[in-house]
């Protein structure tokens, strides 16, 4: 029974109850690995994403990555969310943001990372591996990631195992400015360093554990090396060997490493086996995570009149003049995201808990939102994995969230089996709905090239929802990042998906991206059907059976197959410097949703095609105009289709202000006409700000103001009426990450 706490995620997962509606956050995890000579950092994210530059600012140690979102059939909420991690040797902390990136880009799935460093670093941005995942290149670092991987566990075991007093510390350093980091650990280890000469080693214990809860600094390096001799001279060989076991992999390089080495072969070790020795010194554990609540407003006002200038005889006409004012939104959001590992000579565990609870004050309602609810074992031993709880899709033909089990198997060196089983967590009227699948895993077809192939059935009401069958393939070679998509429903006989998109870093300086991406709208599925139904039924149906008396499965299928439409999106973009401060970058995009024709009784006069939608646009992004973290980004856009033609108008600044404060204004102008003669005209200005309390804890606030004009088309009487409007929406509250 020792080792039952390790089933208490399990048993957290079989017991929680799931709920209906579900969205999540886009970050998923941010890890390091090794490149060669080089450290990557990363940022997995939890659907498809196109990267699409980033700008850095002079100091090195913040940079703004843009990415857009993909069409995909899980509704995810736009949700801030973050991830941090500890750094070690030469791999400075880092802290990863995700936000709205609206005030940028005329697309609502425009989104952007904020990537800060605890130190200036020299780094590049590329699109990762995959289509859903971004990653930045540590230069020359790769000997530090092993350290830095040990310390982000070590940390939190540190401080559970901390006197009383450490906590105190530990929040002590989130309020310290770097200065003030050094000082208190110069102090401490001063205490540290007397208490040890005078042979008292319980009370350097305790000062070099408050030392090394602080952000790494100029003691650390002597402080680890300390410990680990005061609880050698204390008897606690176990506890010695894992604190110098611990050093050796932070500072590898070193006359005080040569020493540490010695100490560690030379040490007495107390009566246990090789196994459980090695346990000790390699099992970690460690609990991450973020509470935070903001409280949404918004206010608009609403002015219709008719014109009074009259073309029938000149005569002047009001018809009515009236205002609208009311309040768009109180809501208050509680987002909490939680995650635990464990990693020993054995296993790798993990538990993951994410959830947004909102309060709608206005419609006197609440909503949960469970969007990450699962534990995951991996062994390092046999190749085999799991994965138990709701989870986002990984791939294999899975396309949206869902409660259920993921397994895999390695059975040869780069290759690897998977089997999944669920129900999609997003119901679907009476429905009943599972599924259950296979894929295959190919790490290294090439050197360059690796990819997967899937086979996969949905049910719906007993009956065949889905059959997809389709490959990944991603290609990786110096600056080329690709990956391409392909899924075919072989029971309803029609594409799903196919996708390719890809990066090109062709210097230092220049980035190219581009994608082309095909897809149903929704993806071709039985259940498609209940959205379109006869309008003779007495009763709408809610499952699958209740249309069987009606028409035949073959029949729904092929109405499935003829009512939906496919989208198509283009897009092709790029960045390159002009000078050290200043870049350029532009983009060209294409998107349609093409026509359904008509189908018997469902959509008598199908639906007509929307034709081209396109947008041009041309970035200037400025860097450290006035200071060593200030970015500027300028963004034209002309937009158009067959019915009008729009023109945005847009800048934001990214300023930091010493540790603690970031602010963010914006402004937007965006103009649109249609053939038909109606016109319309936004303004909108926007200010975030973010105050970091102390490391731990940051309150954000965000204001956005929009005055809009709208002009109607002219009629056979008049010139139409205008509207008048003006919103305002803000947002403030808190994040406490642990």
């Amino acid at each position: 029974m020792k080792n039952n706490y390790l089933l208490l995620p399990v048993a957290a997962c079989l017991c929680a109850g799931f709920v209906s509606t579900a969205s999540a956050q886009y970050l998923e995890d941010v890890e390091f690995r090794q490149e060669g000579a080089n450290a990557v950092l990363n940022i997995k994210l939890v659907t498809p994403v196109q990267y699409s530059r980033s700008v850095a600012a002079r100091a090195s140690d913040v940079v703004q990555v843009f990415y857009s979102v993909l069409p995909t059939r899980n509704p995810i909420a736009n949700i801030s969310s973050e991830r941090r991690l500890v750094g070690a040797e030469s791999i400075p902390s880092v802290i990863i943001s995700d936000e709205d990136a609206d005030n940028t880009a005329q697309l609502k799935s425009s989104r952007k990372l904020v990537i800060r460093f605890a130190s200036p670093i020299k780094f590049r941005v590329r699109a990762g591996r995959n289509n859903s995942s971004i990653e930045v290149v540590l230069d020359g670092l790769g000997s530090s990631v092993k350290a830095a991987t040990a310390a982000a566990t070590t940390l939190r075991a540190r401080l559970a195992k901390a006197p009383e007093s450490a906590p105190v510390a530990a929040d002590r350093a989130g309020a310290l400015a770097p200065a003030e980091v050094e000082a208190s650990a110069a102090a401490l280890l001063g205490t540290a360093q007397s208490a040890f000469d005078g042979g008292n080693y319980a009370v350097a214990i305790e000062s070099l554990n408050q030392l090394l809860n602080l952000p790494t600094n100029a003691s650390s390096r002597r402080a680890q090396e300390l410990i680990g001799l005061s609880r050698l001279n204390m008897g606690d060989s176990a506890r010695a060997a894992s604190e110098f076991d611990l050093f050796l992999k932070l500072y590898p390089v070193g006359s005080d490493s040569d020493r540490v080495r010695q100490l560690a072969a030379a040490a007495p070790t107390i009566a246990k086996s090789p196994t459980q020795d090695k346990k000790v010194v390699e099992a970690h554990a460690s609990t991450s995570g973020s509470v935070s609540m903001f409280y949404y407003g918004g206010k608009s006002d609403i002015r219709t009149q008719e014109f009074k200038d009259s073309v029938l005889g000149g005569l002047p006409i009001l018809v009515s003049d009236s205002t609208l004012s009311a309040d768009d939104q109180k809501q208050l959001q509680t987002n909490v995201d939680l995650n635990w590992r464990y990693r020993d000579v054995d296993k790798e565990m993990r538990f993951v808990f994410r959830d947004a609870f909102a309060a709608d004050y206005i419609r006197d309602r609440s909503r949960n939102r469970l969007s990450a609810l699962y534990f995951d074992y991996r062994s390092l031993l046999n190749g085999t994995s799991i994965r138990l709880g709701r989870q986002s899709p990984n791939g294999g033909g899975v396309l949206y969230r869902f409660d259920g089990i993921q397994a895999g198997y390695v059975f040869k060196p780069k290759w690897k089996v998977n089997a999944v089983i669920g129900v999609p967590s997003d119901t679907l009227l009476d429905t009943r709905r599972t599924f259950y699948g296979m894929s295959v895993d190919a790490e290294a077809l090439t050197k360059e090239l690796s990819g997967s192939t899937f086979l996969i059935q949905q049910m719906i009401d007993g009956e065949v929802d889905r059959r997809g069958i389709g490959a990944d393939l991603r290609y990786f070679k110096d600056g080329i990042s690709a990956s391409a998509q392909l899924d075919y429903d072989t029971i309803i006989n029609g594409l799903n998906i196919a996708s390719v998109q890809g990066t090109w870093q062709v210097t230092e300086a220049t980035v190219i991206n581009a994608m082309a991406d095909r897809r149903t709208t929704p993806i071709l599925s039985l259940g498609n059907v209940l959205f379109f139904q006869n309008p003779a039924l007495s009763v709408p149906a809610q499952r699958i059976k209740d249309l069987l008396g009606t028409a035949s499965i073959e029949t729904l299928r092929e109405q499935v197959k003829g009512l939906t439409p496919y989208q198509m999106q283009m897009h092709i973009g790029g960045t390159t410097s002009l000078t050290k401060n200043w870049q350029v970058g532009a983009d060209l995009g294409v998107a349609s949703v093409e026509e359904i024709k008509p189908v018997a009784d469902l959509l008598p006069n199908g639906q007509a095609s929307t034709g081209n939608l396109w947008n041009a646009g041309v970035q200037l992004i400025g860097s450290n105009l006035y200071s060593l973290r200030d970015t500027h980004v300028f963004n034209l856009s002309l937009l158009g289709g067959p019915t009008y033609h729009g023109t945005l108008l847009s800048y934001n600044n990214l300023s930091s202000l010493g540790e603690k404060w970031q602010l963010e204004p914006s402004l937007k102008y965006y103009t649109q006409s249609s053939n038909e003669g109606s016109s319309n005209n936004v303004w909108t200005a926007g200010a975030r700000a973010a105050y970091r309390v102390r490391q731990t804890v940051s309150l954000e606030t965000e204001l956005t103001y929009e005055h809009a004009n709208a002009n109607s088309a002219p009629t056979m009487i008049g010139p139409g009426a205008t509207t008048t409007s003006s919103r305002m929406n803000y947002y403030l509250g808190f994040r406490y990450d642990f």
